[in-house]
C-alpha cells in the first residue's frame, strides 16, 4: 500500500470537517495521454481545499511540458494531408503557452499534383505542380465536457508567400489547404481527450470539474487547469475508509 493512499485519504476525512479556504494540500501523480500510437507522459498536480462541510474543492493541473516538447519532435516532416492532389507537411511546430492562452505556430510544406481517375472509384497520384511554403498560426481552445478536457482548433490562419500569392487565391489553394487541415486537427483532437484520472484506490473520490482552460507554467509551459469539487459525503469517507481496510492500513471490520 503506497503511503500516499493513506495521505489522500485522511486529507479528505480531515478536511470535510472544515471550511476555511485556507486549508489546502497538494500532490503529484504521473500519467500517460494516448493518441494514436503515442504514449506521451504528462503530471497531473491535484490541489484540495475546504470549500463546505461536505464539499472539497479541487484544482486539477495537468502539466503537459513534456507533451509539448515530444510532439513537434514526432511530427517533424510528417504528412498531415496526403492526398491524391495535395500533399501537407508540418515543419517547425511551436507550441507555447501565455498566460490563458495556447498559441501554435507552423511553417507548412504543401505540394500540389496532378491527380488523374483510373476508375469510378480510384484515382492515380502524378506529376508534380508546384510547391511552396505557408505559415501557419493559430489559437488552440479548451472545452469541459464530460468531466474531460478537449483541445479545440476554432479556426488558422494561414499565408503563403507574397510571390505566388495572386495565384494562390485565383486557385484557392490556401482555402483548400485550412478546410482539410482544421478537418483532420479536428478529428485528432477529438479523439484525445484529457481526462485526468485519479489512482484506481482513490476512484471512488468521483471529482466534477465545472470549468477548464489552459494554463502558462513557468516560462510557456504548456498547462491545462481543471476546477471542480469533490463529495465527502459520508458515503464517499466509508468508501474511502473501505480502502484503507482492504490494504490493511487500518484494522478490518470484526
Amino acid at each position: 500500500m503506497k503511503l500516499w493512499v493513506f495521505v489522500i485519504s485522511l486529507t479528505i476525512c480531515c478536511l470535510a470537517a472544515r471550511t476555511s479556504g485556507a486549508e489546502q494540500v497538494d500532490f503529484v501523480f504521473d500519467d500517460i495521454l494516448e493518441a494514436g500510437d503515442l504514449e506521451l507522459p504528462y503530471k497531473l498536480n491535484l490541489g484540495l481545499s475546504a470549500t463546505a462541510p461536505t464539499r472539497v474543492g479541487v484544482n486539477a493541473l495537468l502539466d503537459l511540458r513534456e507533451v509539448q516538447k515530444i510532439i513537434p519532435e514526432r511530427l517533424a516532416d510528417n504528412a498531415l494531408v496526403d492526398g491524391c492532389g495535395m500533399q501537407v507537411t508540418l515543419n517547425d511546430l511551436s507550441i507555447l503557452a501565455d498566460e490563458d492562452t495556447i498559441a501554435l505556430d507552423s511553417l507548412l510544406g504543401i505540394t500540389r499534383f496532378d491527380c488523374g481517375r483510373i476508375s469510378r472509384q480510384d484515382f492515380r497520384r502524378g506529376d508534380e505542380l508546384g510547391s511552396f511554403s505557408a505559415q501557419l498560426s493559430t489559437v488552440v481552445s479548451v472545452e469541459l465536457r464530460d468531466n474531460c478536457a478537449y483541445l479545440k482548433l476554432p479556426d488558422l490562419t494561414l499565408s503563403g508567400p507574397e510571390s505566388t500569392k495572386d495565384r494562390l487565391l485565383q486557385e484557392n489553394t490556401l482555402s483548400e489547404v485550412k478546410n482539410l487541415l482544421l478537418a483532420a486537427i479536428d478529428l485528432v483532437l477529438s479523439e484525445t481527450p484529457l481526462c485526468p484520472e485519479l489512482p484506481a484506490e482513490l476512484a471512488s473520490l468521483d471529482p466534477i470539474y465545472e470549468k477548464g482552460g489552459p494554463l502558462e507554467i513557468g516560462d510557456g509551459g504548456l498547462g491545462v487547469l481543471l476546477s471542480g469539487s469533490i463529495d465527502v459525503a459520508p458515503s464517499t469517507i466509508i468508501d474511502m475508509l473501505l480502502v484503507l481496510q482492504r490494504e490493511k492500513v487500518i484494522p478490518a471490520p470484526p
